[in-house]
């Protein structure tokens, strides 16, 4: 039951992280000087967003969790490429930022199926 609780909220807390860091104005960011910085932090965000969103349908029993979770992950990036553009004076709307967002969930997707009893295990 504790665990229950705590996956659910880190992947509240996670979705909630990625959401403001999207929309504020970002002053110092690390970057790995290769040209694809932005698109790579998507990829990797997105893909655990995916998983972390995995794992808390799983938990609550939902037997499309995969689906859910990559569907609400894409749903979510798009909203939050909606609003960059509608909303954020410091950010804009990048076409390239969700194929990145797709490519991590889908890739994660694909993870999570190839690995699901090992992953449901470990819950």
């Amino acid at each position: 039951m504790l665990k229950n609780v705590l996956i659910y909220s880190v992947t509240i807390v996670y979705t909630i992280s990625i959401g403001v860091l999207s929309l504020a104005h970002l002053t110092k960011v690390p970057e790995l000087n290769t040209g694809f910085d932005d698109k790579i932090a998507h990829f990797v965000l997105y893909a655990g967003l995916c998983l972390f969103w995995f794992m808390s349908f799983h938990i609550l029993k939902s037997k499309s969790s995969l689906l859910l979770a990559s569907l609400f992950s894409i749903v979510f990036g798009a909203v939050i490429e909606i609003l960059q553009g509608v909303v954020s004076i410091y950010r804009t709307a990048d076409v390239f930022d969700l194929v990145a967002n797709c490519l991590g969930i889908l890739t994660m997707a694909l993870i999570i199926h190839t690995k699901k009893e090992v992953i449901i295990k470990k819950l």
